[in-house]
């Protein structure tokens, strides 16, 4: 059985900020009501994603 890789770096910065800034916008959206922290919810996603990507291409696709 193989150990499984976990983020280092840049990545997980990505993937924390990510993380953070998505729950906290999209916490926000429900609990206020406004749809342009929906959108700032949007951005943590893709940062959350942007992380993750790195991180497979650092272990040549296989994360």
């Amino acid at each position: 059985m193989t150990a499984t890789p976990t983020p280092t770096g840049l990545a997980l910065v990505l993937i924390v900020a990510g993380i953070i800034l998505a729950f906290t916008a999209s916490l926000a959206a429900l609990i206020s009501g406004h749809r342009l922290l929906m959108a700032v919810a949007a951005v943590g996603f893709a940062l959350q994603l942007a992380g993750w990507v790195a991180h497979g291409r650092r272990h040549g696709g296989a994360a």
